[in-house]
This record gives C-alpha cells, structure tokens and sequence, in this order.
C-alpha cells in the first residue's frame, strides 16, 4: 500500500479508516518525546485506537516505522523551506540567498519540532539510524552548504567560518524556540507570544551579518 493511503483498520468495535500519514506522524512524536529505544509500539497502537500489532503489521518493524517517519519530516521540513523561499523574490547575490535559505529554513521549522528534538537524540551516537538520516537528509543539504560558504568567504564576503559551527548555530541554536517549547514560553511575559516570521527574519539578519566581512576604516 502507498504511502498517504488509507488502511482499514480493525478497532475494538466498528473498524475506522487509518491514513498511512497519520500513522507516521504519531510516531514521528513518540520518537521524538520518548527515544528510539523507549519508544513503545504498544504504547502507539493504543494512543492511535488500532488493535495490538497494527502498526508493527503495516510497517514491518519498529525500525522501518523509524526510517518511514523520518523520511516523511525531512521530505515535509524541505518542502516548506523550498515553498517559502519560492514565495520571495529572487536574490541579488550569494549572499542575500543564504539569507533567504536560513530565513525560510527556520520559518519551515515550526513545521515538524518533532524532527528537530528527534535529532538531539540520534545525534549522540553513531547508529544506522543517524547514518541513514545523514546520508539522505542532511549531507545532501550540507555540502550544497559548504560550497555556499566557502564560495563567499573566498569571494571576501564572510569571515572564514566552518560549515558545522554554521549548521549547528542554525538547527539546534536558532530552531530552539520551535523545539524548547516549554521553556521558549516562559519568555511571553516579557517578549510576548512567539512570532515565527518575525523570528526568521531577525536570526537570518544576526546570524548572517554577523559573518560579514567590515572593511577597516
């Protein structure tokens, strides 16, 4: 059965139509809240209302449920990004379209917060999963990347800056406030309620000018 369709499935009582999407998107968040490890497929079946072994019979193991639901938030989280940045105008330069990416890549991460916290847990250890994720989720996001920066740092228009301390400052420093969210709120008495957009804009701005070169006067 594709992926997005709808699978019958047998509930105590009259049977409901379950969406393959929903499925992952559950388990995307109890990845994400409880680990790989901790993670109960029994646990899943029940908060989805399908009978014991549904999701375990529809994906065939709790591994391949990991890799289809992270598959999903990365193909989700990029289609934001691509969708918001094609809704600007085009950049005038290299550098203006870094900005542009960083700004609609932290727009976008309020799209899937569950990918982002799921990604300060496999990244503690090199596993087959963190490999998978890396293999075809970020390196074919970060080498794009790298060759942006260390075109502009050539070019004189940035400091010399590593491509990880630059990936690590905009998906687990900036996207903070999408993923701490208990902690992000306690700042509405004096910030007042989040807004996502203007956020973007003003972490684009810092993150990026502050890489700019200054010419000495």
């Amino acid at each position: 059965m594709a992926r997005g369709t709808e699978q019958l499935v047998e509930t105590r009582g009259r049977p409901r139509l379950l969406h393959d999407d929903a499925i992952l998107d559950a388990a995307l968040s109890s990845f994400s809240d409880h680990g790989f490890d901790a993670m109960s497929l029994r646990s899943l079946n029940r908060d989805l209302g399908v009978s014991y072994g549904t999701v375990n019979q529809r994906f065939g193991s709790k591994e391949k449920l990991f890799y289809a639901a992270v598959d999903r938030g990365f193909t989700q989280l990029y289609a934001a990004v691509a969708a918001l940045a094609a809704e600007e105008s085009t950049p005038s330069d290299d550098l203006e379209y870094l900005r542009l990416q960083v700004r609609s890549f932290l727009a976008a991460s309020i799209v899937r917060p569950e990918l982002l916290r799921l990604m300060n847990r496999e990244g503690l250890e090199n596993t087959d999963r963190l490999h998978h994720i890396w293999t075809n989720h970020i390196e074919p996001r970060v080498r794009p990347l790298h060759v942006l920066l260390r075109s502009l740092v050539d070019a004189g228009s940035i400091q010399p800056v590593s491509t990880r301390s630059f990936f690590f400052a905009l998906t687990h420093g900036a996207t903070a406030p999408h993923t701490l969210t208990a902690l992000s709120g306690r700042f509405d008495d004096l910030d007042g309620p989040l807004d996502p957009a203007e956020h973007a804009r003003l972490t684009a701005d810092l993150l990026v000018n502050g890489l700019v070169k200054r010419t000495r006067t």
